[in-house]
């Protein structure tokens, strides 16, 4: 996906590095300098983003710290209004908009990649008036604009932050989190297609329950239970388009004891049944 700019922004050699445009949806993975706030104006959109998958709601505004590999897919005519902070000067964007300590989580990565912020919380409409606010500034340049998107700017990530959309995280503290996640996924990916639950992963890799679960929820955006069900969907995918098995064993092979919650899984994650998605 590619940045489409429909407003010029100020010179590249200004500290303002603040640019507003429309992002195009195409199902490419792509990576960007930038720190992204956009939002879904219209249509139906899908964010992917560390092995998570989230469906975007109407009106979304989401968050992607830069570095980071993302994709967009979903309706190609979908309207989504962004606001992206440049990063390839950092020592200029730290000076104007944020610490020295945040710059440095943010580009290097040690802090939570993505937030999604839904219409219902509370500082949604702070946010939203936020990127209205910076876009109109920087379409229509008017006297001390700049001063304006200083001030946004400041607030957007303010809200970011103090919100707990995204939090910092200290290398050596997520270095050994993402040790523990892979102790996790290791065990899982072994054994996803056995009767399986958090219990057996607590035991078999000696972290508690609750500590996998944040595992999952901080550094994937997904649940256990969510990590486990695509696992088994995409193996059960694999098998219908590769071999003549029986639905009901290929469920089976794929660790759902139910074939009616395996059906059910599957529509609901590949929008069709497994016979339809089969025959397609």
């Amino acid at each position: 996906m590619s940045l489409e700019l429909y407003k010029a922004t100020s010179p590249s050699n200004s500290a303002f590095r603040v640019v507003c445009g429309k992002m195009v949806v195409n199902g490419n993975q792509n990576v960007h300098h930038e720190a992204i706030f956009g939002r879904l104006k219209s249509g139906e959109v899908t964010l992917e983003i560390s092995n998570a998958t989230i469906p975007l709601k109407l009106n979304d505004i989401f968050f992607i710290a830069p570095n980071n590999k993302y994709r967009l897919s979903g309706d190609a005519d979908s309207v989504i209004n962004v606001v992206s902070l440049n990063f390839t000067n950092p020592a200029a964007v730290t000076q104007d908009f944020i610490p020295q300590s945040i710059i440095r989580a943010l580009i290097n990565g040690h802090c939570t990649n993505c937030a999604i912020i839904h219409s219902e919380h509370e500082a949604f409409s702070t946010m939203y008036n936020c990127m209205r606010i910076v876009n109109k500034a920087e379409t229509e340049k008017g006297e001390f604009f700049q001063l304006q998107v200083y001030a946004k700017m400041y607030e957007l990530f303010y809200e970011l932050f103090a919100n707990n959309y995204v939090k910092i995280i200290d290398a050596e503290t997520k270095s050994k989190k993402y040790r523990a996640l892979m102790r996790v996924t290791n065990y899982i990916d072994e054994h996803y297609t056995e009767g399986i639950s958090l219990e057996n992963v607590a035991e078999a890799t000696g972290i508690s329950r609750y500590y996998v679960s944040h595992l999952f929820k901080e550094l994937m955006g997904t649940t256990f239970v969510g990590y486990v069900n695509e696992l088994r969907l995409n193996r059960a995918a694999m098998l219908l388009v590769t071999t003549d098995k029986p639905i009901i064993e290929i469920a089976s092979l794929s660790g759902f004891n139910n074939l009616s919650n395996f059906n059910r899984a599957f529509k609901m994650h590949f929008g069709r049944t497994p016979s339809s998605y089969r025959k397609a």
